[in-house]
């Protein structure tokens, strides 16, 4: 399971990437050009962290099934390890309003309930000041929407056959569901952020979980790099053609870009991750590597603390070091790292003089071992 910690770096240095280096790159060269819309590609590193949390999370459901804890320890678990630093952000944000001139609109309350994906057009360039921007809550609204309904879900079905069924007719639904909305002509940001619009990510790592417990698991490791090579390839090429072919026709392009192409990309992450779960393999290899292990133990609080690091001092450092070199590119590159180093200091620092205190207490709500068939993998990818 070590492999899983790389698999999460991966997944944040792809959003971080994304996110930190944006600039007009349709102006630029083509080399510039093309590494521009590699790095927007960066943005479906949220698409792998909803695979690996449907993983994790259904693993730990199926394996804790016949604790005498069920739902309580799962969420006293839950609320230790996400609630502290999600709500400890919102407090110094809340704090600051008054100095800061701070407008939060009606999207005070929904941050608190994690119902800010409610209002997707808000909440996807949503900055309550000129300098502080949480427009990418959106994902921990449905991850813990996830969270708050699935382990009933689990609880009620119970068998695996059951909830492979349920799993794979959900995901299914979710994708008639978007092809539906485009259809309707609603618009991508709100299928983007919608909880029943993504759940097909998160059931598939689901799918992958429950594969992982049974006899199917050496044909699913072994097939995987084939998959996750096809899945990218296919991805890859629809991406190309649609964009080529369907510049003057968007909504048609949206049945690919907004109804399909997230299914496809959730198999081919969650052939990514068995991948990683291959012992000897390359890929399980690379994901080993400390410095990925590293950035998958810190991922949530870099996953949070960026975009108010890149909110706060990203432009400014642009403008100065352009000032400096007079060279955009190198502009952009050097605040974009200069900012990715001060995430990780702060989510780090995030974590041990803050968060981990709050883990220490995970202990009194300890899973019975004898109720987990494959032991807890929780610790593997989230301590």
């Amino acid at each position: 399971m070590l492999a899983l910690d790389g698999v999460r770096g991966l997944a944040i240095l792809m959003v971080i990437g994304c996110h930190s280096f944006e600039s007009d790159y349709e102006s630029q060269g083509f080399v510039i050009r093309k590494i521009g819309e590699w790095l927007h590609y960066g943005n479906t590193g949220v698409d792998l962290f909803f695979v690996l949390s449907g993983f994790l999370i259904t693993g730990i459901l199926y394996d804790s099934l016949n604790d005498d804890g069920y739902f309580r320890k799962f969420y006293a678990r839950r609320v230790l390890r996400i609630f502290p630093l999600y709500y400890g952000v919102l407090l110094v944000c809340l704090l600051l309003t008054y100095p800061l001139h701070l407008h939060w609109g009606n999207m005070g309350w929904l941050l608190l309930l994690y119902l800010q994906n409610l209002r997707p057009a808000a909440i996807a360039e949503f900055a309550p000041g000129r300098h502080l921007a949480l427009y990418h809550f959106w994902s921990l609204a449905v991850e813990e929407q996830f969270y708050l309904v699935w382990p009933a879900v689990v609880f009620w079905v119970r068998t695996r056959a059951g909830l492979m069924r349920t799993m794979l007719i959900c995901s299914a639904g979710a994708v008639v569901v978007r092809v539906g909305m485009v259809i309707a002509g609603v618009g991508p940001v709100a299928i983007h952020e919608t909880t029943i619009c993504r759940a097909d990510s998160l059931l598939l790592g689901g799918v992958l979980a429950l594969l992982y417990r049974s006899p199917d698991w050496e044909t699913v490791k072994r097939w995987a790099p084939w998959g996750f090579v096809a899945a990218m390839a296919i991805f890859a090429s629809v991406n190309t053609i649609v964009n080529t072919n369907f510049i003057d026709a968007p909504q048609q392009g949206m049945v690919w870009s907004e109804g399909m192409s997230y299914t496809l990309l959730s198999i081919g992450y969650a052939c990514l991750i068995a991948w990683s779960l291959k012992a000897g393999s390359a890929c399980s290899w690379i994901f080993q590597r400390g410095w990925l292990r590293f950035l998958g133990k810190y991922s949530y609080g870099l996953y949070v603390l960026h975009v108010l690091v890149l909110s706060a001092i990203a432009l400014p450092l642009r403008a100065a070091l352009l000032g400096v070199t007079h060279n955009k590119a190198v502009a952009v590159v050097g605040a974009g790292l200069m900012c990715f180093g001060i995430s990780v200091v702060a989510a780090y620092a995030s974590y041990h003089l803050y968060e981990k205190h709050f883990l220490k207490l995970k202990h009194r709500f300890d899973y019975s071992r004898k109720t987990l068939n494959h032991g807890s993998p929780e610790d593997a990818f989230t301590r």
